[in-house]
């Protein structure tokens, strides 16, 4: 299981983040609750000289691959 992260347009950032994963291994049609912690520092940007988490809305998508994503959620932050 694998989390992106999509910052900010003010962050200027990188347009999608790997923040947290974790190896699964399940029988077929079997599902098992998750649960990964994101890290604040893993959004922070490099701004001015220093790390900053930037205001604004990000979203945060599961997915198995970068390239198959199973759900997404936004929050607001600052």
């Amino acid at each position: 299981m694998q989390v992106y992260a999509t910052l900010p347009s003010a962050a200027a950032a990188e347009p999608r983040r790997l923040v947290a994963f974790r190896k699964v291994t399940l029988p077929p049609a079997a599902s098992r609750r998750l649960r990964l912690t994101v890290p604040a520092q893993d959004l922070a940007v490099w701004k001015a000289g220093s790390w900053t988490l930037v205001s604004g809305a990000y979203t945060f998508a599961t997915a198995r691959s970068s390239r198959s994503f199973t759900a997404r959620r936004t929050l607001t932050i600052g």
